[in-house]
């Protein structure tokens, strides 16, 4: 999926395929978003700013390339992982023991299709983290960029709680059914507020 060009990702999605998926769709946009943060962090490495300042802003960016690589290989995840799911659902189910075949590989199948949602929260959190300190080296003349970059995270947080909402929905371990709905509910909101904040001093630079 990660190969395909903008255009065919897009109207793959836009298809009765079955990938890429929405996902896939919140890696892309996470991708965008960190991508877009990361073009303002590189284009004002040379502004005027201390050696402690310099220093800090280029191991953001190598941390941020680091979680850029990650929401890419979250675009293919989505698909691979949700792979033992879907044969799941189509094992059969005409017998008691059959049944409970299915339903053991379905609990399993939908434990790992969880895991790109929750690594791609994971990788915001990172991103968001400490970003405060982060905005003011970057140059007014594209700090409109880091704004775009937030806003896209903001987007693909939001996505991934929905897939963490149906997976959790349909996953019997109450323990586990109750830390995806924690990280849907909490960690979201939490992630959420974050990015407005930091949204907001990019907006208050813009418009003063």
């Amino acid at each position: 999926m990660k190969e395909l060009k903008v255009t065919e990702f897009i109207n793959q999605l836009a298809s009765d395929a079955p990938t890429p998926g929405g996902g896939a769709a919140a890696g892309v946009t996470a991708g965008l978003g960190v991508g877009a943060i990361l073009m303002a962090m590189i284009f004002s490495k040379n502004k005027k700013m201390s050696e402690q300042e310099h220093e800090f802003l280029l191991k953001k960016i190598e941390d941020f390339e680091k979680s850029k690589q990650i929401f890419i290989e979250i675009i293919d995840r989505d698909a691979s992982e949700f792979e033992p799911l879907s044969k799941a659902y189509g094992m059969p189910k005409a017998t008691d023991e059959e049944i409970a075949a299915r339903n053991e590989a379905m609990e399993e199948g939908l434990k790992i299709a969880s895991r790109p949602p929750i690594d791609l929260l994971n990788e915001v959190e990172k991103i968001l983290t400490g970003f405060e300190e982060v905005i003011p080296l970057i140059k007014k003349m594209i700090i409109s960029d880091v704004g775009v970059g937030l806003q896209m995270l903001r987007s693909a947080i939001h996505a991934s709680s929905l897939n963490l909402y149906i997976n959790g929905g349909q996953i019997k371990d109450e323990a586990v059914k109750q830390e995806y709905f924690d990280l849907a509910n909490n960690k979201v909101a939490d992630l959420s507020a974050k990015a407005d904040a930091l949204y907001a001093q990019v907006k208050e630079i813009l418009v003063p």
